[in-house]
């Protein structure tokens, strides 16, 4: 316990900068134990010193041991690296970060790119072999990670002195508290910028990788086109589950304490055998809420300050905090001062956040790990019921809140019901009244007919509140259609702001939400889109709507791996429900994601049943025989279609597909319109060969893919080409998958160049094939160079000026 416990402090004391500092902890973390004080000074004195090579004792080997004497004596080299100095193709420029084992830099890659990166290299004379264990499993969580707001690995290797070092994304951002405060963020944002930091963390875990030190300083936040974006950063204490990061031993000693006290779970406080796993980050969590509500942590710093280690581990084990409003009513001083940033709402600071938001923070801050949220998508999910003013899960819900809720989303449905009520009561009320004439009763003749005049007079008034909902779902389709015709005539702002306001008109109305977010898409506004389109989900829009078949690969697109999972798995059961196979578009967007939902193989000899319904000699006539060009919506030009096939554009590229009837944002198509609107055969031997290639069936997506590239009536097969790639790269042929991928590269890149030298709201390709191309390129990267493609800034061009748009739609309200 001695051992580890100076450890334990000799590690925080190096992570402090000034002596005064480190002196007023150690006379805390020690308490009064003279001989654990003088042997963490010693540890601190020797760690100051120039190393010398003499210092470092030689161990004797067995005679029989086959172990290296390199790996026993660490020879000492000297600091060399610093601003100027070249490691590989980075050139360092300034320090911006040290820790017990490691200094990060911000260095300028040279080659093959030019930017700014950070890298992070181990100490000269602290490369043991559990040091570099540590930071090899550190670079391998960062590897592992592929989500927005997670700082990116991007290479790794060794200096000229042996020392490995790791490149990551260089996170410009300042601490999530620090961030919520200066810019005076509303709850509202603030708790939106929470889930998404939870959205990361799932991520994470999804991976098999637990954080272990959540806290404000390693949730870093920056502005992109003025929108937060939180990233998670420091997995240098990571923990993988069930797996191990690196190939190299890591010994944590039994009662080692890892992490940050003023965030840890009790079982990390605990130093016990119970293994960590991803509940630990979600106390850490409920403690980063907790902050972002407060201005506090549930324990202050200065209680923490004056007590010893023990203490400390004691009060986090035991002691339960405050709930959130206890804190903010009983501290006047954090009251007044924090009240003006916490909240832009008139009720006081400790009313908003009483309720609701203390019963998230303490099931999150559960002492028992098994009463806490199961994941951090479900404490995400939470909040996002209280931000919809829906019933959360953090309590049991009684009665009377479950139907206060209710009342909130269904006052249509309430006034119904009441009416009816009314109409039951005011009868009973009128045979009532009959019945004292018959008995000559006039008292309670008196009595039943006051009563139904009251009764006469709820009527009214809940004829009253219906005719107020219909006059307003009339307003909402008033709107709903006017912003339909100023998104055909591209006039965006209008469109946006009659589809908003139809939404505050009539917050139920589905459509409005779905116009909403194809607007969105057609600006490239991805995340805005996905969050409309979810709301639309949530309202019951129909799994039939066109509109909607494309939404799995917007999730897709924008992070949400949970939301896709969840709608397509939903989708396939319906259909199963239904009696039905999966529609084409269906089975198109459970194979997009490199881990397919359902089952790949079944997936795949769906689609092939569908490629052999369409090469049926009755379909191949109607093909030989169409009405009309299926380029041409309007029907058939006068003559016949145009000789040698459709018109072709000015920038010599053939124009976007568009079949007669197809949706109005250019959705793919369902199985039972295949025939009726003449979808090419190239789409269908597309998605074929997305899910034969998902089955591990290669040779059979290359032809496939290939098949499909000979299709004349296709004029979007941009996906082709990086599926393509990914095809030849797992048959052995390396030539044709680089060909394919630097093929797929160039359609991208003038697709981009195509919206963005167009006007606002343009897309050379229908939305989704060109998020099926972006996504399957990103995979197509990582598995041909073990990298994702670098972000291109003219698409953050191309949403600024989409965002623009929305912008002078809110300026209209």
């Amino acid at each position: 316990m001695h051992e580890s416990s100076e450890q334990s402090i000799f590690l925080e004391a190096l992570d402090l900068e000034s002596a005064e500092a480190r002196a007023g902890y150690l006379d805390k973390a020690c308490a009064g134990n003279a001989e654990l004080r003088a042997s963490v000074e010693k540890l601190l004195g020797a760690h100051a010193l120039p190393e010398n090579p003499l210092d470092h004792p030689v161990a004797i080997l067995a005679p029989d041991s086959t172990q290296d004497l390199s790996e026993t004596l660490q020879l000492n080299r000297p600091i060399v690296e610093g601003p100027g100095t070249l490691i590989g193709p980075y050139r360092l420029m300034e320090q911006i970060g040290e820790g017990g084992f490691g200094l990060v830099f911000v260095a300028e890659q040279q080659r093959p790119v030019r930017r700014k990166v950070a890298l992070k290299v181990v100490k000269p004379g602290m490369d043991s072999r559990d040091v570099i264990a540590r930071f090899e499993a550190e670079r391998q969580a960062l590897a592992m990670m592929d989500h927005p707001n997670i700082a990116r690995a991007f290479d790794a290797g060794t200096t000229a002195t042996g020392r490995p070092y790791f490149v990551m994304e260089l996170v410009r951002g300042v601490p999530i508290t620090e961030f919520c405060d200066q810019h005076e963020l509303s709850l509202r944002q603030r708790l939106e910028i929470f889930t998404t930091v939870c959205r990361a963390v799932q991520h994470a875990h999804q991976k098999g990788v637990v954080h272990r030190d959540i806290k404000p300083s390693n949730v870093l936040v920056t502005l992109h086109d003025e929108t937060p974006v939180p990233k998670i950063i420091d997995f240098g204490v990571a923990k993988a589950i069930g797996q191990s990061l690196t190939d190299k031993t890591i010994y944590t000693r039994f009662t080692a304490m890892i992490g940050t006290p003023l965030y840890m779970s009790p079982e990390q406080a605990e130093m016990s055998g119970l293994d960590i796993d991803t509940r630990s980050d979600i106390y850490s969590l409920g403690v980063l809420l907790y902050e972002l509500l407060t201005g506090s942590t549930p324990f202050e710093r200065e209680q923490f300050n004056s007590v010893g280690l023990d203490e400390v581990r004691r009060i986090i084990r035991e002691v339960d905090p405050p709930k959130p409003s206890t804190r903010l009513t009983t501290v006047a001083a954090a009251l007044s001062t924090r009240s003006a940033t916490r909240v832009r709402n008139p009720l006081p600071l400790s009313s908003a956040v009483r309720g609701d938001l203390d019963w998230i923070v303490m099931k999150a801050l559960e002492k028992d790990r098994g009463r806490r949220y199961a994941s951090a998508s479900e404490l995400a999910d939470d909040v996002r019921r209280f931000l919809a003013e829906q019933p959360i899960e953090a309590r049991p819900p009684s009665q009377l809140y479950q139907l206060s809720k209710f009342a909130r989303r269904n006052k249509a449905a309430l006034v119904t019901v009441s009416l009816i009520a009314a109409a039951m009561i005011l009868g009973t009320a009128v045979s009532l009244w009959q019945a004292s004439v018959a008995f000559g009763e006039r008292n309670e003749k008196d009595a039943a007919l006051q009563k139904a005049l009251q009764l006469q007079q709820e009527a009214d008034a809940a004829r009253e509140e219906i005719a107020q909902f219909a006059t307003t779902m009339k307003e909402a389709n008033v709107l709903v259609t006017s912003g339909r015709a100023h998104v055909d005539g591209q006039r965006w702002a209008a469109a946006y702001a009659d589809f908003t306001e139809a939404i505050k008109r009539q917050p139920n109305y589905y459509n409005a939400w779905t116009e909403r977010a194809s607007l969105e898409v057609k600006l490239g506004l991805w995340d805005l889109a996905a969050r409309d389109f979810s709301q639309a989900i949530e309202l019951g829009v129909p799994d039939d709507n066109p509109a909607n078949w494309a939404i799995p690969q917007l999730f897709l697109l924008t992070g949400d791996t949970d939301t896709y999972r969840e709608y397509c798995t939903a989708l396939l059961q319906q259909a199963e429900q239904r009696g039905e196979r999966p529609s084409m578009s269906l089975i198109r967007s459970c194979v997009l994601a490199s881990d397919p939902v359902g089952d790949p193989e079944q997936l795949a000899e769906q689609a092939v049943a569908f490629l052999a319904e369409m090469d049926d000699e009755h379909f191949q006539q109607s093909q030989r025989s169409p009405r009309f060009a299926p380029w041409d919506r309007s029907g058939p030009p006068a003559g016949g279609p145009p000789a040698g096939g459709p018109p072709e554009r000015t920038d010599g590229r053939p124009p976007p597909f568009r079949d007669p009837g197809r949706p109005r944002d250019g959705g793919p198509l369902r199985p039972d319109e295949l025939r009726r609107l003449r979808i090419p055969r190239g789409v269908i031997l597309y998605t074929t060969a997305i899910a034969m290639y998902r089955a591990k069936r290669y040779d059979e997506a290359v032809a496939s893919l290939n098949d499909a590239l000979t299709d004349d009536r296709w004029r979007n097969m941009q996906p082709v080409y990086p599926a393509l790639a990914m095809a030849y790269h797992r048959v052995g042929d390396a030539d044709r998958a680089r060909e394919a991928f630097e093929r797929s590269q160039q359609e991208i890149d003038a697709l981009t160049q195509s919206m963005e030298q167009g006007p606002v709201g343009s897309m050379p390709i229908p939305w989704f094939d060109w998020i099926e191309c972006q996504l399957l390129h990103r995979e197509a990267s990582i598995l041909l160079t073990g990298f994702a493609p670098a972000d291109d800034p003219r698409l953050r061009e191309i949403q600024q000026r989409g965002r623009s748009q929305i912008e002078a739609g809110e300026a209209s309200f």
